[in-house]
């Protein structure tokens, strides 16, 4: 694997977040840290959102579901996969969209995931092209809730790294850029189907790993 170049310029641009559960807070909480600007959306309307984010990601702006990619330079996804059905995709095209979602093995997934991965795709080969007017990359799903959310100082200690995958190379720099500016070491291993490599059952997820750590594991397997 040759790492593609990487832009260590930090990001401040506005992100979107389509899911306001633990991962989707987290998520916005970490960002609010560091500076980056937030709308976050759900399955329901901003005002019955309105004492879930208070209590949660108060700095984060709730948008309707439909318009979380308006004015924001990329989305991440993170709602459950058995969800991705009620994802407008109109809504997300053109954008660059971070597929941080996982599958679980009691999770009921839409026919058009499951079909794919039989066929031997990774989930978010399969994404792709379900959102085929996006550019997906895959990040952020080998790290817990916990852990994005912890202290930035600690990230920043920790230089702990994590993996972007894409098959579009400006979109995994970006992407990348957000990472590093969460306070994590962004490794960038080359096409979509790496993701595979990243997900509940892969020795990558959900360990605190260095860069030369991670890429070795990913080299291995």
């Amino acid at each position: 694997m040759s790492p593609l170049q990487e832009d260590t310029v930090p990001f401040t641009d506005r992100i979107g977040i389509l899911g306001a559960g633990r991962a989707g807070t987290a998520l916005a909480r970490a960002a609010a840290t560091v500076g980056i600007p937030v709308n976050i959306a759900s399955s329901r309307s901003p005002s019955q959102m309105k004492y879930h984010l208070a209590q949660y990601a108060p700095q984060a702006t709730a948008v309707p579901a439909n318009d979380i990619g308006a004015d924001v330079s990329l989305v991440v996804l993170m709602v459950p996969q058995d969800d991705l059905d009620d994802v407008d995709r109109e809504s997300l095209a053109g954008l660059t969209l971070v597929d941080a979602t996982n599958r679980w093995d009691d999770m009921p997934l839409p026919s058009w995931l499951e079909d794919g991965q039989a066929a031997g795709l990774s989930s978010s080969e399969v994404i792709a092209q379900h959102f085929a007017s996006s550019r997906i990359v895959k990040a952020l799903n080998h790290i817990s809730h916990w852990d994005l959310d912890s202290d930035s100082s600690t990230r920043q200690a920790q230089q702990r790294a994590l993996a972007v995958a894409s098959d579009h190379e400006a979109d995994a720099v970006l992407v990348a850029r957000l990472v590093r500016t969460l306070g994590f070491t962004p490794v960038l291993v080359g096409e979509l189907s790496k993701g595979s490599l990243l997900e509940p059952e892969g020795e990558i997820f959900n360990q605190v790993l260095s860069p030369a750590q991670l890429r070795t594991l990913l080299h291995k397997s």
